[in-house]
């Protein structure tokens, strides 16, 4: 290290341990090793999904990039569960939670040891969040290698698929062998999957941050490309530690707005929502889900991908990914905003333009499959939609706000007035779905399934159901405290709040109040009692009343990890997070 440089972290905190040295020497480290730059490789890998499964040769390829810079890498891992393992189930309560538990054990991880940067490597729904919000909250010179996407299923199968599928089992409209033939098929490699779902939405946001290499997002895992950036990332890495470049010079206001148009501009998941604020108030930046309404409003979607567009996740890699989003929309983002290349974002595409092969390598994969690029991700003059497609929803039912994503909400339903079916549990309104006791028009309410309640669970079953008749999808909505599975599409409410346990407006609706759905309006509220409409100091008066009345229900988690996560969690407004 030059004499004029601070000294590394690592070594000031050796001179007041003495022990630390010797017990790495116990694992094989050399002397030189220890007067090395020391890199934390954090990784999600673990068994729990194909998204992680293929992270060994990842961590080796970083760790052999840190060697190569001069640099120590140190390995560690903690993994994260599956919301399509856990989905439907009771084990989706601990999947929202799971972002702040493993954000916390790589803090630990970063800080408890003497590591002087990190590299976090996770692909995933929770572990790519809780990697951004490890970064923002250690502010140790830190990259993330997103960990990539699955090749394509035969058929275009895709595995979110098996849910409606497994509905039509159940009710006898499909052979068990069809469903068992898809399941065998499609996740035929490891990797996010095949839809811009949460994992996929989350390496994006990585990127567009300005927290992963350019082009890094989505590559398809099995690609030898995704190794070469592992070994670039470590690289990258060593010279952030010797420039002291930290993440708190990167995570700017306007890089958040970066991320926020990306978002758009993707047709992102909703579950960004939950994510980009925490990550933001880890870095000192106020964001605000008014801020994605703000910015959704002027961005167009340019992504034609699944599960609303037509195409695979994989092909969008192909397409140009990121840096080709960026550069349709290069007047809507912020230039100026320094990324881990150690220069800024606008410095980087006019390299990635001026590059005779970054984007021919790419779009020579489409070739094989004889698809336009501009079929994938469209030109900015003739977008998949025009506008991103994320509205905030505010009214006497949410208070607070609640979340819908327009875009994929067919347009019959951008207004609109229903009964209420209410229900206290999402597996009473999966049931009545099922047995098709809900009549079109109604405006299921599925409550206390808020953080503090049970966790914030996906009510993506329910949801996939009802997209999945065509009597309902265009006629009746879903309204709920709980969220939405990134691959979530038609008319769905979500993250209302203040939630039910807390008393918020929707523990006090009942069956056959009349629920009114304003998307231009951006409104969410009773409008009714009985199923006829009554003026609003009507409607007040009424909700008083079951207020006066209304008592919080036991308790549903009352040991372990999800009692303490009902105790301290935030509104799903400010990102529903523990800390």
């Amino acid at each position: 290290m030059d004499e004029d440089r601070p000294q590394l972290r690592s070594q000031r905190l050796r001179l007041v341990n003495h022990q630390g040295d010797a017990l790495r020497l116990g694992m094989n480290w050399t002397e030189e090793d220890l007067g090395k730059p020391q890199v934390l490789v954090d990784s999600a890998y673990g068994m729990g999904h194909p998204g992680t499964f293929h992270f060994r040769e990842l961590v080796e390829e970083v760790s052999n990039g840190v060697y190569e810079a001069g640099g120590k890498p140190g390995v560690f891992a903690v993994s994260d569960i599956c919301d399509g393992v856990v989905q439907a189930t009771s084990g989706m309560s601990y999947s929202l939670i799971s972002r702040d538990i493993m954000a916390a054990m790589v803090e630990i991880h970063a800080l408890g040891h003497p590591h002087d940067g990190m590299v976090l490597v996770s692909g995933n729904d929770k572990s790519v969040p809780a990697h951004l919000l490890a970064i923002a909250r250690c502010n140790l010179p830190a990259i993330h290698l997103p960990g990539g996407t699955q090749l394509n299923a035969p058929d275009y199968v895709t595995s979110n698929q098996m849910w409606d599928m497994g509905a039509a089992v159940e009710r006898g409209e499909l052979a068990r062998e069809d469903l068992h033939s898809a399941q065998r098929g499609a996740c035929p490699t490891c990797g996010a999957c095949q839809f811009m779902g949460s994992a996929s939405t989350g390496q994006v946001l990585a990127e567009a941050l300005g927290l992963a290499l350019p082009g890094s997002a989505l590559v398809p895992a099995p690609l030898t490309k995704l190794l070469r950036y592992a070994r670039a990332t470590g690289k990258q890495l060593v010279d952030l530690i010797r420039r002291n470049l930290t993440p708190r010079e990167i995570l700017t206001r306007e890089a958040f707005e970066n991320a926020v148009v990306l978002h758009a501009a993707i047709g992102g998941s909703t579950n960004a929502l939950l994510h980009l604020p925490v990550i933001a108030r880890e870095a000192g930046i106020d964001l605000t889900v008014d801020d994605f309404d703000r910015i959704h409003r002027r961005v167009p979607v340019l992504a034609n991908v699944k599960t609303t567009g037509r195409y695979p996740v994989e092909y969008f890699w192909y397409a140009g990914g990121v840096p080709a989003v960026m550069l349709e929309l290069r007047e809507m983002l912020h230039l100026d905003c320094l990324t881990v290349t150690g220069k800024t974002l606008g410095e980087n595409l006019d390299e990635i333009e001026r590059d005779p092969y970054f984007f021919r390598e790419r779009l020579g994969y489409l070739n094989n499959y004889q698809i336009d690029r501009d079929e994938i991700i469209r030109p900015r003059s003739d977008p998949f939609a025009n506008d991103g497609g994320l509205a905030i929803l505010y009214g006497n039912l949410a208070p607070d706000g609640a979340m819908i994503k327009t875009f994929s909400v067919p347009k019959q339903m951008h207004t609109h007035v229903g009964p209420a079916r209410v229900f206290d549990f999402e597996d009473e309104a999966v049931h009545a779905l099922l047995q098709r006791r809900i009549s079109p028009g109604d405006v299921l309410v599925i409550r206390y399934e808020g953080p503090r309640a049970n966790g914030m669970p996906e009510m993506y079953y329910a949801a996939t159901i009802l997209s999945a008749d065509p009597a309902l999808n265009t006629t009746t909505a879903i309204v709920t405290d709980g969220r939405y599975s990134g691959a979530m599409k038609g008319p769905c409410v979500g993250h209302v709040a203040p939630e039910a346990i807390e008393g918020g407006a929707i523990a006090l609706v009942q069956d056959g109040d009349l629920v009114e759905i304003d998307i231009p309006e951006r409104r969410l509220a009773i409008v009714g009692v009985d199923r006829e409409r009554r003026p609003a100091e009507q409607i007040d008066a009424v909700l008083a009343e079951r207020r006066a009345i209304w008592r919080p229900p036991a308790p549903r988690h009352e040991k372990g990890i999800l009692s303490l996560y009902s105790r301290v969690a935030g509104s799903s407004r400010d990102g529903a997070a523990m800390t």
